[in-house]
């Protein structure tokens, strides 16, 4: 019985490092994130770097208003998350969400200025 265990611990730490050497692989390939720039047909920079800055500000908005709303959203499910052991994925899952709508702000707030996104 004892064996056993040792068998899946070495199984286990296979497993685990081919996981490592491919996350590392990916993230190598991956290469360098593409740059965007938002550009207006006559505007300068410095108004387009004003605009870009109301912009961000109204996304922090709304980040910081999604994050309150998990915050809650925590205090009440909290509990069943951890009884559950899922409380990492669902504050990881509700993360990536305020973190995508804040994105989303972001970019209809200079659509809706006239900028268009290049590169």
């Amino acid at each position: 019985m004892i064996a056993g265990w040792f068998d899946r611990d070495a199984d286990c730490g296979i497993r685990n490092a081919a996981a490592l050497i491919a996350c590392l692989a990916v993230t190598v390939c991956a290469g360098p994130p593409v740059q965007t720039r938002w550009v207006k047909t006559g505007v300068d920079d410095a108004t387009a770097t004003r605009e870009v800055n109301d912009c961000q500000a109204h996304a922090n908005a709304v980040q910081n208003r999604e994050q309150g709303i998990n915050q809650d959203i925590s205090a009440t499910l909290g509990r069943n998350w951890a009884m559950s052991n899922t409380t990492r994925l669902q504050d990881q899952s509700m993360r990536q969400q305020s973190s995508s709508l804040a994105d989303q702000a972001f970019n209809n707030c200079m659509r809706a200025k006239g900028f268009i996104q290049k590169g």
